[in-house]
């Protein structure tokens, strides 16, 4: 099966020469140009965030009201347990 004398004119004028059915197609890899060449990681680094950080945006009642919570809540369980 081979090509017709029209389309390897046509081929001819659209690629610059002549084409062959059954001629190996010439591929070559990527060139590297077109990746990013910095590494991933390539970041400023941040300073972690200290506990007094964290602790600056919680009000003092909140502690309080915690406290007493899970004060209450390990009483309720002794006192269930002792029950038993």
């Amino acid at each position: 099966m081979t090509i017709t004398p029209s389309r390897r004119l046509q081929a001819h004028h659209a690629y610059g020469r002549a084409v062959d059915a059954f001629e190996p197609v010439a591929w070559r890899p990527p060139t590297a140009a077109r990746f990013d060449s910095r590494v991933a990681n390539d970041i400023a680094p941040r300073r972690e965030p200290a506990l007094s950080d964290m602790t600056d945006g919680i009000p003092g009642w909140l502690t309080v009201v915690l406290g007493g919570v899970v004060a209450a809540l390990a009483g309720a369980l002794m006192g269930g347990a002792l029950h038993i």
